[in-house]
């Protein structure tokens, strides 16, 4: 899936969390405090293997978060069991690369695995152009298919919402499936929300220490003070207001990397109170002399930002989050002042996104890093 399709998808489903009641009970508890581990460069790490015994241990809990065959793999009467939390390309993911790419990254070649059946347990799994021939059991969100990639048997859910969010996938990442697609009970891989510590190589993902519920978390504030703390790396990945609040001649920045209530990375500042349908029911301003964005994947939700908002390098993924109101009519989050990305590939990226996801910006929208 595309950088800016996953940005659209993230500012649309975002609009399920309810800024003023307690919601994903795990966004408000303390996490386990586990440490990162760096992946060794096993063989079947990117540059791909032939044997299944190196795959098994590639998509272990302390693999790589990318992984491919060089030719067919025959392991039919085995399992193949794909576990672990991971960030590929700036987000969860982990992917079984089955085929040969050239030099126009097109694949020359594809590949089939063979097996008795393959488990996911990791969030954001990906079975890219080749073909998995055996059972696929789906136990986490964010399953999906790249280019040509099939299932020759079942593909399994463990519960009825991991089903439908695949069936709302576009057509290019649903892939084919030659046997049934259906949901047989079982455990769902458990994502906690909060602060994540990305391995600097494998992209292994590890909790930090999060501390228990801030004021201006989940329920929302309407001081300034909760809300600085909140977006700050020790915070929460959601910070909301309940009022216009007045910062001018401050700071807000926003930081550290999160995951949100959907098991992505992600960060949002909620400016809006909506009803029970999701509607947006009134929105707010935010007044800073500055806003730094340092958290990847952060939106800014249907309110409005009065003051100049400085997108850093290490935040990929930035963009709007525009609901509906109750007459049906787009909300257009706002920034009143000046928008600016750090990089040009930023800029280009936030350009190419839906309008859904984009603001109404009054001043310029730029290349320029923060001061």
């Amino acid at each position: 899936m595309k950088k800016s399709k996953f940005i659209s998808l993230l500012a649309v489903s975002a609009l399920s969390v309810t800024v003023l009641t307690a919601c994903g009970g795990s966004d408000d508890k303390k996490s386990d405090d586990k440490t990162a581990k760096t992946a060794e460069a096993y063989t079947g790490a990117t540059q791909g293997t032939d044997s299944f015994d190196t795959l098994t241990k590639v998509f272990a809990a302390n693999g790589a978060w990318l992984n491919a065959a060089t030719k067919d793999i025959d392991a039919s009467d085995k399992v193949l069991t794909v576990d672990g939390l991971f960030a590929g390309d700036g987000q969860v993911n982990r992917e079984l690369a089955l085929y040969k790419s050239g030099a126009d990254h097109k694949p020359e070649a594809t590949y089939t695995l063979t097996v008795k059946k393959l488990v996911v347990k990791s969030p954001g799994f990906a079975i890219a152009q080749g073909t998995v021939k055996g059972d696929v059991y789906v136990n986490a969100t964010g399953f999906k298919f790249e280019g040509t990639g099939k299932i020759d048997g079942n593909l399994i859910f463990a519960s009825d919402d991991l089903k439908t969010a695949y069936e709302a996938l576009d057509a290019a990442d649903k892939g084919t499936v030659t046997g049934d697609v259906k949901v047989e009970a079982s455990d769902v891989t458990a994502v906690k929300a909060g602060a994540i510590t990305v391995a600097a190589k494998g992209g292994a993902i590890s909790y930090d220490k999060v501390s228990d519920v801030k004021t201006g978390a989940t329920k929302g504030t309407e001081k300034f003070a909760d809300l600085a703390d909140t977006m700050g790396k020790n915070g929460a990945w959601l910070g909301a207001a309940t009022s216009d609040i007045d910062a001018s001649g401050k700071t807000l920045t926003i930081d550290g990397t999160f995951l949100g209530s959907h098991g992505t990375i992600a960060r949002k500042v909620g400016l809006y109170t909506q009803n029970d349908k999701f509607q947006v029911t009134k929105t707010f301003t935010l007044t800073v002399e500055k806003l730094i964005v340092n958290s990847p994947f952060t939106v800014v939700s249907n309110g409005g930002i009065k003051g100049d908002v400085y997108v850093t390098k290490s935040a990929t993924g930035f963009a709007a989050q525009n609901g509906k109101d109750v007459d049906g009519k787009q909300v257009t989050a706002k920034i009143d002042g000046n928008l600016y990305f750090a990089t040009q590939d930023q800029l280009d990226a936030y350009n190419k996104l839906d309008a859904t996801a984009k603001y109404d910006v009054t001043g310029q929208t730029a290349v320029k890093e923060a001061e």
